[in-house]
């Protein structure tokens, strides 16, 4: 099979990776540069972003460019890695039915993550809202698979959908992807094609999730295959349902949903994750704050419905929640920050919980991501990256502490800008458990380096004053990382780094993409697989081990 054709260049260095991507629904080999382990095995999942800018007559430039990186309509991509040592590589447009509704119509129907024209004021939106046969889109169930745009994390085999009539009976794993983002709206795909089958809202699962804000980070326990998520009403009295789904062969459906616990003295606010330990639930509601009335269908995108002068005594609250028999158990508060991504946490102590964020000191970060900005960082406007934070709630449910209230987190360090991290992740086997390692893209100076992300960092988390390790080459953008542990390797705990980091990396100067497999324990490369086109800068993935 051929390999991928380039497009026409349409951007300088890493800005070509918020341009449009080519689709190849068909696998083709990609080509093999050092030597792949051997036991590298399965497949690397990633979604994101794909299509930035779509052609329609109807439209008065003859185009509709989406304007924030969240908004990109989706593309999801498979790499499979095979016995042989080599790489195929397929990807697939899982909003095709929301393109066609925007080629036509000359807009984006519904609501967006930014604001889609900053030019207009909030009186043409309002009249916008209301005119006669204004574009808006089907509710999930009741449109086409393709239909939504949901691009951000991916969950194999998530509980709730195995006997979904849409899902094809068979044996391979996983049987099924879906696909999440920041609204209650879900979208299951065919892991090997990676079609849309079925669009879909936590409340199909239970009418109780009736939110329409939930977190595109979910939890999972991988022993139990318990799901965590929170579901967010707005309205005169927001509320915050957290809530499990779990697997329940004697159940009619064959799982069931508990709501652990309701939440209804905390500020509505724009939660991209939240983290959970062995005995805990944690939400943490961070500054990123909704205000208050029908903001969002009136604005009809996110970003402005967000309260923007920054509070500094806003401080921000976690939430401590049982997750075995629910319930609200401890309340804590720390300074305020912003957040994206948790890093991790766990149990410490006799009775704390630790928990790793990657942090802001505010949340301007959310408009730098607009796609302008993007394409044109400089050192007047450049892109930054979060801190590693880490935050001890004490003596969690002590009966002597109980009666405090809300009581202080502990804050024992900040990791500097040199060390940044975004698009954290860990050993997969130590998400929710002590950990010692945490990978994820980092940037230098954000002055003096114009890229959106220069290297990939590898931070020691026990001990936060070491040097990290990192990887880089000039001009390269590496994208999230994926820690894959050997297999047969001791217990994570004496061997934590034994294993291989994956990233698809953008070659700005030669405006082509590649897979790089990196020696975790050194971060030394080991391994590319060369593509001959751009890979989109996309937000997230999972690998599947064969």
């Amino acid at each position: 099979m051929s390999a991928l054709a380039s497009k026409p260049l349409k951007a300088p260095g890493c800005a070509i990776g918020f341009e449009n991507a080519i689709e190849q629904r068909e696998p083709v080999a990609l080509r093999v540069k050092g030597q792949i382990p051997p036991w590298l095995r399965g497949n690397l999942y990633r979604t994101g972003p794909g299509t930035f800018r779509v052609p329609s007559s109807a439209a008065p430039s003859g185009s509709v460019d989406l304007t924030h990186w969240f908004d990109g309509l989706g593309m999801t991509h498979r790499f499979e890695i095979t016995s042989s040592g080599g790489v195929m590589y397929r990807n697939h447009s899982t909003a095709d039915g929301l393109r066609k509704r925007i080629e036509k119509s000359g807009s984006v129907p519904g609501v967006t993550f930014g604001d889609q024209d900053p030019c207009e004021t909030i009186f043409s939106k309002f009249f916008t809202m209301f005119r006669p046969n204004a574009e808006t889109p089907p509710k999930p169930i009741d449109g086409a698979a393709d239909e939504v745009n949901i691009q951000v994390t991916l969950t194999p085999d998530m509980p709730g959908f195995a006997s979904h009539h849409s899902i094809p009976s068979s044996t391979t794993t996983p049987r099924y992807l879906v696909a999440k983002s920041d609204n209650d709206t879900l979208q299951i795909l065919d892991p090997e094609t990676l079609k849309p089958l079925h669009a879909t809202t936590y409340a199909e699962l239970d009418p109780r999730l009736d939110g329409h804000i939930s977190a595109a980070h979910s939890c999972r326990d991988k022993t139990t295959d318990e799901f965590y998520n929170f579901s967010l009403k707005m309205g005169g009295r927001p509320v915050y349902k957290v809530f499990r789904v779990r697997p329940n062969p004697s159940a009619e459906k064959g799982f069931e949903v508990d709501v652990l616990a309701e939440i209804n003295d905390a500020p509505p606010a724009y939660l991209h994750s939240f983290v959970m330990t062995q005995k805990y639930v944690v939400l943490c509601i961070w500054q990123a704050d909704f205000n208050y009335g029908a903001t969002i269908p009136l604005n009809r995108n996110i970003a402005s419905s967000l309260e923007k002068k920054w509070n500094p005594n806003r401080n921000t609250l976690f939430y401590v929640i049982d997750r075995h028999t629910g319930g609200l158990v401890s309340k804590f508060k720390s300074p305020p920050f912003f957040c994206f991504h948790a890093i991790n946490a766990y149990d410490s102590g006799s009775d704390d919980v630790t928990i790793d964020l990657s942090v802001y000191d505010n949340h301007s970060v959310i408009d730098l991501l607009y796609l302008d900005s993007l394409r044109n960082l400089s050192a007047e406007q450049p892109m930054r990256m979060g801190r590693a934070r880490r935050f001890i709630l004490e003596n969690v449910s002590s009966q002597v502490q109980a009666g405090k209230g809300v009581r202080e987190a502990v804050i024992p360090f900040t990791l500097s800008q040199s060390s940044s991290i975004e698009l954290p992740t860990v050993h997969p086997a130590l998400y929710h458990k002590p950990y010692r390692f945490a990978y994820g893209m980092n940037k230098l100076d954000p002055k003096t380096h114009h890229t959106f992300a220069d290297r990939i960092i590898k931070l020691d988390m026990s001990q936060p004053n070491s040097e990290p390790k990192t990887w880089g080459v000039p001009g390269y953008t590496p994208g999230e990382p994926i820690f894959v542990p050997r297999p047969g390797a001791t217990s994570p705990s004496d061997a934590e780094d034994d294993g291989v980091i994956l990233s698809l990396v953008l070659d700005g100067e030669a405006q082509k993409s590649m897979l790089v497999v990196l020696d975790a324990k050194e971060m030394k490369e080991v391994a590319r697989a060369e593509m001959e086109t751009h890979f989109p800068f996309v937000f997230h993935g999972v690998f599947t081990p064969a």
